[in-house]
C-alpha cells in the first residue's frame, strides 16, 4: 500500500466530517447542552427539596405504654411537644385526639406506642393521605424517636457516660488510605461513591459513544461512495486497501479529537465539582490516562470490521443492518455495568478484560472503580490482543472490503466471501 495515497484519503474523510454542522454541533454543543440542562435540572431538584427539608413538619405520639420521658418535651399552648431538626412531635394522651389530627391534615405522621412496646419492641407508625409523596421527613424523625426511647428506657439506670453512649454508642469518622499510605480524612462518602461510580459510567458512554460515532461516519461514507458509484472513479487510482485504510485514519482521527473534547469537560466538571464542594474525592487518572489508547486500538478493531461489513451492503440500510452485530457486542460492558461498578475484578470483569470487543471498555471501567485491583500486565496483555486482534481483522477485512466495493450492487455469496476471507 501506498503511504502518500492513504494519508491523501484520510486527509478528505478528516476535512470532510469536521466540517459538517452535526459533527461541530455533537462535538462541541451537545456536551454544553447536556451539561446546562443537567445542571438546571439538579439545581432545581436540590433547591426544593432543600425547602421542603427546611419545613416545620409536625408528627403526633401516642405514648400507651407509658414509656417515653415527658421530661423531653415543652409545654407549648397546653401541648407537649419535642422539637428535633425542625420537626414537631406533639404526645397525645389518647389515639382519638391523635387520629383527629391526622385526618385533618394537620399532622404528618403518627406513631403509636403499643402496650405491649417493652415485650414486642412494636411502634405502629401511621401516614397520612395529605402528606407530600417523597416527604423526607418521615424517614428523618424515625432515628430520632428511636433515640428518644432509649433515653427514656435508660434514665436512671446507667451511669452519664454509659447512658450516653446506649443513646449514641458511635460516631463514625471517616478516612480513606491515600496513594502514600497515609490516611485522608474529611473524605464526603456520598460525592466520593458518586465520582468514582459516576466517572466510569461517562468514560464508558462517551468512548462507546466515540466508537460507535466514528464508525457510524465509516458505514456512511461507505454506503454514500457505493451509491453515488464514485467508487469506479478511486478504484481507478487507488487500491481497496488503501481506500480501507484511509478511511480508517482519516474518521478515526475525527473520532479521537472527539472523544478528547468529551473527555476534558468530564474531566473539568469532575475537578470544579470537587473544589466547590471542598471534599476530598478521587479522580481515576489512570483510566483517563489510558482512555485515548484504548480508544483508538477499539475504534481500529470495530472500524475494520464495520468497514469490511458495510461494503457487502448494497445501500445504506443494509450496511446499518449488517454492521449492527458489532455495536451489540461493543455494548456488552454497559449491559452488565451493574455487577461491572460491583465487583469490577470478579470472574466476569477478568473475563471481558481479554475480549477485543469489550476490553476497551472493561478495563476503563475496572482502572476507574479501583485501578489497584488490576494488573499492569492485564492493561498491557489486553492491549496487546486488541493490537492482535485488529491486524487480523484489517487483513481479513481488506479482503472483504475489496470484494463488496468491486461487486458494486450485488450481494456476494457466502462461499466467495469465506473464499476471500481465507
Amino acid at each position: 500500500m501506498r503511504i502518500r495515497r492513504i494519508a491523501t484519503v484520510a486527509r478528505f474523510e478528516l476535512s470532510s466530517v469536521v466540517k459538517r454542522w452535526s459533527y461541530l454541533i455533537a462535538t462541541f454543543g451537545l456536551p454544553i447542552f447536556l451539561a446546562l440542562v443537567s445542571g438546571t435540572v439538579l439545581g432545581v431538584q436540590t433547591y426544593f427539596l432543600s425547602q421542603r427539608a427546611a419545613e416545620s413538619s409536625e408528627f403526633g405520639l401516642v405514648d400507651e405504654a407509658g414509656v417515653v420521658d415527658r421530661s423531653a418535651f415543652e409545654d407549648r399552648d397546653g401541648a407537649l411537644v419535642w422539637t428535633a431538626n425542625a420537626n414537631d412531635v406533639v404526645l397525645y394522651d389518647g389515639r382519638d385526639a391523635a387520629f383527629k389530627a391526622l385526618e385533618s391534615g394537620r399532622l404528618r405522621g403518627l406513631y403509636v406506642i403499643d402496650e405491649d412496646y417493652l415485650s414486642s419492641g412494636q411502634v405502629r407508625a401511621i401516614r397520612s393521605e395529605k402528606a407530600p409523596l417523597l416527604s423526607m421527613h418521615g424517614t428523618t424523625i424515625e432515628p430520632l424517636l428511636r433515640s428518644l426511647l432509649r433515653k427514656s428506657l435508660v434514665t436512671g439506670h446507667l451511669d452519664s457516660d454509659v447512658q450516653e453512649r446506649v443513646i449514641s454508642p458511635a460516631f463514625f469518622v471517616r478516612s480513606r488510605l491515600g496513594p502514600d499510605g497515609e490516611q485522608v480524612t474529611g473524605v464526603d462518602e456520598a460525592l466520593d461513591l458518586l465520582v468514582r461510580t459516576t466517572i466510569p459510567l461517562f468514560l464508558g458512554i462517551l468512548l462507546l459513544t466515540a466508537l460507535l460515532s466514528a464508525s457510524g461516519y465509516l458505514v456512511q461514507t461507505v454506503s454514500t461512495d457505493k451509491e453515488s458509484k464514485i467508487v469506479e472513479v478511486l478504484l481507478s487510482s487507488v487500491t481497496p486497501e488503501e481506500i480501507l485504510a484511509g478511511k480508517l485514519f482519516g474518521l478515526g482521527a475525527a473520532g479521537l479529537v472527539q472523544f478528547a473534547v468529551w473527555s476534558s469537560m468530564v474531566i473539568a466538571v469532575a475537578l470544579t465539582a470537587s473544589a466547590a464542594l471542598a471534599s476530598v474525592v478521587s479522580i481515576p487518572w489512570q483510566a483517563l490516562a489510558v482512555a485515548p489508547v484504548f480508544f483508538v486500538l477499539g475504534y481500529l478493531f470495530l472500524g475494520s470490521l464495520m468497514l469490511a461489513t458495510a461494503a457487502l451492503g448494497a445501500n445504506a440500510a443494509e450496511s446499518q443492518k449488517l454492521t449492527m452485530g458489532w455495536a451489540m457486542l461493543a455494548i456488552l460492558p454497559l449491559m452488565v455495568l451493574v455487577v461491572l461498578l460491583d465487583d469490577p475484578h470478579g470472574i466476569l470483569g477478568q473475563a471481558m478484560t481479554w475480549v477485543p470487543f469489550t476490553s476497551p471498555l472493561t478495563v476503563i471501567i475496572r482502572l476507574a472503580v479501583d485501578s489497584s485491583g488490576i494488573a499492569w500486565w492485564e492493561v498491557t496483555g489486553s492491549m496487546l490482543v486488541l493490537l492482535i486482534s485488529t491486524w487480523a481483522s484489517i487483513r481479513i477485512g481488506a479482503r472483504l472490503f475489496r470484494v463488496g466495493f468491486l461487486l458494486t450492487g450485488s450481494m456476494p455469496s457466502l462461499a466467495e466471501l469465506w473464499r476471500q476471507a481465507r
